[in-house]
């Protein structure tokens, strides 16, 4: 496996040296790009970020006709995704081949997720009030602490604009899928803006395992309100969301002791987010903000024959986040502190549990005119856990108008969640462990990049080992399991991204190939591939837009032991859009046009050949 990575490192090399060569010489595209604000915890150019950063615009979103934001990660370099049956299904994203749980998943600043679970189920996030997401590959622990150790993801919500504006969309499609969209947006000369949206999603869908026939439905309203406005030099932000859904759920049942349908078994997810922002402007180069937020996390299961399946976890994570940057003439600085207490309710598990986090950090950022250094080092401090000291050095050098290369060099940490630590004993053995240390980390990567206004391409190498990894093992002697720290493991790869626009339209790809193994056992990391892909071709002529997309995956295996291995395969998707006036817009898509048939978590069902149609308009 290792002579075949090397192989593979080697013919990327060669197609980007070669690509390199034949592209056309054109200023540098982001001179005018906008800019990004995950990477550093401050507004900076793209062009002077070390981090892999990829953001997914409004305008990617609209043209991919996705429902679920786990739909557009599918397509990205160095992510992969498992979901556990159809829409609604617990979905899982891995960073680079962490676990789900390295990846810190933030909507306008606020740390979401379950604190008991300790990583975020994407199942259920819609894409209806989404402006952007900017996804940062590599550890980010040094700026944002626990849980950012293989990447952050963060989500920005749709914001008012000057004048009035009302939107309004319908889609209807197989298994009995339908959407509605329905958003006012407003905003005056003095800069005061507000906005408000809701969505009903609604699917009869099918069965979430594969061998069986009980169709498990998905019905999902999303709620968002933002407002912002300026007194003076300090600006306010006030953000609103509220997420409720049901799904129907499969898996292992103890009556029968088979794995297929459970008749009438759903899982009720609401999630509330709130958030309060002031920006103090004190000065031209001197700004301060302070954020308080709370996220809600509650989880219910239901099962009127098998009492033993209901459950019920509740999380609050009240945080405050305190900015503050000075801005050079050489650079900018960030120093920041953050707080967030994490509680866990459970009545099904007896498990009323608390933990704070509390973290002090300082990021740094030089201006030059043909390289750039950015370093940044945080101390968290854990009430339940290990204290943990992170940092991160990367540089970027610009070789020529439209090339740079980037380097990274970074720590991190993920901190054992409520259940790692406190779960109780269920009077068989299984419980929590409160001793346990923080799970950590060392990275690199090194990148080379060609941007111009009308092409990309980019290639970066990264390695990433991971310590002390929390693992569920079973006693022998009473057959409960508990967690420890004793794994390490290893994920190194190479991440290949293209892109070109021409007068006839547009092309973009990626292909990712990944090596994620246990250092012990040297087995596999499970459901990371080995390799993956995604391509997508697009033109526009007389208000038509078309595109269609491939996406590959390589083959894996569902479980850490290596026992059961997932097969490979490819899917490809159609999408069409109409502008029959400026303000009404006809819209179409088929996914999975040649009906394959996978599976992206073992026994779990994935969608076969769908078709949807719609319209919006814009008032």
């Amino acid at each position: 496996m290792k002579q075949q990575f090397k192989q593979h490192i080697c013919r990327a090399s060669l197609v980007m040296l070669t690509s390199l060569a034949l592209l056309p010489t054109a200023q540098a595209a982001n001179t005018m790009a906008p800019v990004v604000v995950t990477a550093q915890r401050m507004a900076t150019n793209p062009g002077n970020a070390s981090a892999d950063v990829t953001v997914i615009s409004r305008q990617e979103i609209e043209a991919s006709q996705a429902s679920n934001v786990a739909e557009l990660l599918r397509s990205q370099a160095g992510l992969d995704v498992a979901s556990s049956g159809g829409p609604g299904g617990n979905t899982s994203v891995f960073i680079r081949g962490g676990n789900s749980g390295h990846t810190l998943v933030l909507l306008d600043g606020m740390r979401v997720g379950s604190a008991t679970v300790g990583s975020f189920d994407w199942g259920n996030f819609s894409t209806s009030d989404i402006e952007r997401i900017e996804i940062v590959r590599g550890p980010q622990s040094s700026l944002y602490g626990a849980d950012a150790m293989g990447g952050v993801i963060q989500i920005f919500t749709r914001k008012g604009q000057l004048g009035m504006q009302s939107t309004a969309s319908f889609e209807s499609g197989t298994y009995g899928t339908k959407k509605t969209n329905i958003a006012v947006r407003s905003g005056d000369a003095k800069g005061a803006t507000y906005g408000v949206s809701f969505e009903d999603y609604r699917t009869d869908g099918f069965s979430a395992a594969s061998n069986g026939t009980e169709a498990d439905a998905n019905k999902r309203i999303t709620l968002g309100a933002q407002m912002d406005f300026s007194s003076g030099k300090i600006d306010t932000a006030i953000n609103l969301r509220r997420s409720d859904a049901t799904t129907g759920v499969d898996g292992y049942d103890a009556v029968t002791f088979t794995f297929g349908d459970i008749q009438n078994y759903e899982l009720n997810n609401t999630q509330t987010t709130a958030a309060i922002k002031f920006t103090d402007h004190m000065s031209d180069r001197y700004d301060s903000s302070i954020q308080f937020s709370r996220v809600i996390d509650d989880v219910v299961a239901t099962d009127p024959v098998n009492l033993r399946n209901n459950s019920d976890f509740k999380t609050t994570k009240d945080q405050i986040t305190w900015l503050n940057q000075y801005d050079t003439a050489d650079g900018s600085m960030v120093l920041g502190y953050d707080t967030h207490t994490s509680k866990g309710d459970s009545n099904s598990a007896g498990l009323h549990e608390t933990m704070t986090q509390h973290g002090v950090f300082m990021s740094m950022l030089s201006d030059g005119s043909s390289a750039q250094w950015n370093a940044s080092v945080r101390y968290d401090k854990n009430s339940a856990s290990s204290n943990e000291t992170t940092y991160k050095l990367g540089m970027v050098w610009h070789l020529a108008d439209a090339m740079r290369f980037t380097a990274n060099y970074g720590t991190g940490f993920k901190a054992p969640s409520l259940n790692d630590l406190y779960f109780p004993d269920d009077g068989f053995g299984t419980k929590g462990n409160p001793n346990l240390k923080a799970e950590t980390s060392k990275s690199w990567d090194v990148g080379l990049e060609y941007k111009s206004d009308a092409a990309l391409l980019s290639v970066v190498w990264f390695k990433q080992r991971y310590d002390q990894l929390i693992a569920w093992e079973m006693d022998p002697v009473t057959f409960g399991f508990s967690p420890n720290n004793v794994n390490k493991a290893t994920s190194k790869g190479l991440e290949w991204q293209t892109a070109y626009r021409g007068s006839w339209g547009f092309v973009r790809g990626n292909y990712t190939t990944l090596s994620a193994t246990d250092d012990d056992t040297g087995n596999w990391l499970a459901r990371r591939a080995e390799k993956s892909g995604n391509v997508v071709l697009g033109t526009d002529f007389g208000g038509f837009h078309l595109e269609t997309e491939m996406n590959m995956v390589g083959k894996r295996f569902n479980d850490n032991a290596n026992v059961t291995a997932l097969d490979a395969y490819k899917t490809y998707h159609l999408r069409l859009a109409y502008a029959m006036t400026d303000s009404w817009k006809l819209h179409g898509r088929i996914d999975n046009f040649k009906d394959v048939v996978y599976e992206e978590v073992s026994g779990y069902a994935t969608a076969g050949r769908t078709s949807y149609v719609g319209v919006s308009a814009i008032f």
